[in-house]
């Protein structure tokens, strides 16, 4: 299925059926106003329906961690985080502290798709 691709001026999104693939781009500061923007395109899309929200860490960018605390919508059955290089995956351990659902860490994009498509056809 081809995903339904929007591109912002600070990411980009794929919505497919039951995930969401974003990939934030190189330096930006991700915070409240951004997240705000991610929610608004997930609910027209998802609905109240279950799914799978994937970070693709291709770039290098920061993300406020008290993000994971404070701003939840409560169809994210879980967090996927795609990690390209090791200091991306130990920021991502460090974010995984302050998010209080689920939240997987992977080396390869196939194997997150794979752990989200399990995971939702369980719920």
């Amino acid at each position: 299925m081809q995903p339904k691709t929007i591109d912002l001026e600070f990411a980009e999104i794929q919505l497919f059926d039951t995930y969401a693939i974003s990939s934030i781009k190189e330096g930006v500061m991700f915070n409240a106003p951004h997240l705000e923007a991610f929610f608004e395109i997930f609910k027209l899309h998802y609905g109240n329906k279950p799914f799978v929200s994937i970070a693709n860490r291709k770039n290098d960018y920061t993300v406020d961690p008290q993000l994971f605390k404070t701003m939840r919508l409560p169809e994210i059955a879980a967090i996927g985080v795609v990690c390209h290089t090791d200091s991306s995956y130990q920021i991502a351990l460090f974010e995984r502290e302050f998010y209080p659902g689920v939240f997987m860490i992977f080396k390869e994009m196939d194997e997150c798709i794979e752990w989200a498509e399990k995971l939702l056809s369980e719920v």
